[in-house]
């Protein structure tokens, strides 16, 4: 696939997902629909870390403790991403008594966070938060409305695999946070030589990492 055909897929894609659409790619052999998949989700990933980069950057921090920020916000996010794709498998296979092709779920899972591409909003004062969470929404329920065709079940069974695999993930996520935020402090702390203040809630949130210090410009 060429780099613009490529590049034309993914936001085809992310437009079908804004629109509670199918992608057409969807319906083609998988070979052919992993690379838009992956693209949406780079797509997503890179907003979000836009975002926080402006977050670092109204926050004076620069450098290596910027470099570090983000690499651990990465790799959170990613544990994150992949535990809710197992529980929205697991109750995709709860619902179906078995009959799904794991593929399949793995990239619909990696469409349905089209929304996130617009997450470079949330370093917006005072309403970053919220954007956050309306736009961890609207990527449910585009996983709902992409699970029903996917599948071949109702909206009512959609709607089941989709609410219960996030429940799932949230409830394994705060498992998960405690020994995560303790981890991500440690690796802040040698890597910056500053403490944080991350947070389980921080975890859960895909929130910014952001030391307790502000680096002061020099003069």
């Amino acid at each position: 696939m060429q780099v613009l055909e490529w590049l034309s897929a993914v936001l085809a894609a992310v437009g079908d997902v804004w629109a509670f659409r199918a992608p057409a790619r969807l319906t083609h052999p998988h070979e052919a629909v992993w690379a838009p998949a992956i693209g949406v989700a780079v797509l997503a990933g890179l907003s979000i870390m836009l975002g926080n980069v402006v977050v670092f950057v109204i926050n004076r921090v620069s450098g290596l403790r910027m470099v570090a920020g983000i690499a651990l916000g990465a790799v959170a996010m990613a544990l994150l991403r992949m535990l809710s794709a197992a529980a929205i498998a697991l109750a995709a296979w709860a619902v179906t008594r078995g009959g799904i092709d794991g593929e399949l779920i793995a990239i619909t899972y990696l469409f349905a966070l089209a929304p996130l591409v617009l997450s470079f909003l949330v370093f917006i004062p005072h309403l970053g938060i919220g954007i956050g969470l309306l736009l961890e929404l609207w990527s449910v329920l585009c996983l709902v409305s992409l699970l029903s065709p996917v599948l071949g079940v109702g909206r009512v069974a959609a709607l089941a695999i989709g609410l219960g695999g996030w429940f799932l993930s949230a409830l394994l996520s705060r498992l998960l946070t405690r020994p995560l935020a303790a981890i991500g402090s440690r690796a802040w702390t040698l890597a910056t030589g500053h403490t944080s203040l991350l947070t389980g809630k921080d975890i859960l949130t895909s929130a910014t990492f952001v030391p307790l210090e502000r680096q002061e410009r020099h003069r």
